[in-house]
């Protein structure tokens, strides 16, 4: 295996678990050319034009991209999460701490939704 493939294979393997979390969240067809990456890694083949695809990127930037193409999946952590109107009737935004419970809607009493 040369030495892209080995630098693309360690950082997918330091980043799978926030790449598994996003692509939970993506299409049906995300999640399956993230499981062939993950099949291809584990036979030790090529990976970098599969990660390229994934992250919509070319092999040349597809080790740089794998923190940072889907969002989420970068070793950032968030400082605050983003509340409004729970059917959008007002423009009330409300913030929170991550993973803190949602805010209410003082009006109707629901949960605001995420924004």
């Amino acid at each position: 295996m040369d030495a892209s493939e080995r630098l693309a294979l360690a950082t997918l393997c330091e980043e799978l678990p926030e790449l598994r979390a996003e692509c939970a969240r993506q299409s049906a067809a995300r999640q399956a050319l993230l499981a062939r990456v993950e099949s291809e890694a584990q036979a030790r083949r090529p990976v970098l034009g599969l990660l390229a695809e994934l992250l919509g990127t070319g092999p040349d930037g597809a080790v740089r991209a794998l923190g940072t193409a889907l969002p989420g999946s970068g070793p950032g952590q968030a400082d605050e999460e983003r509340f409004g109107c729970p059917d959008r009737a007002c423009v009330r935004v409300a913030f929170t701490l991550p993973a803190g419970p949602a805010p209410r809607c003082r009006v109707t009493g629901e949960p605001m939704a995420r924004s």
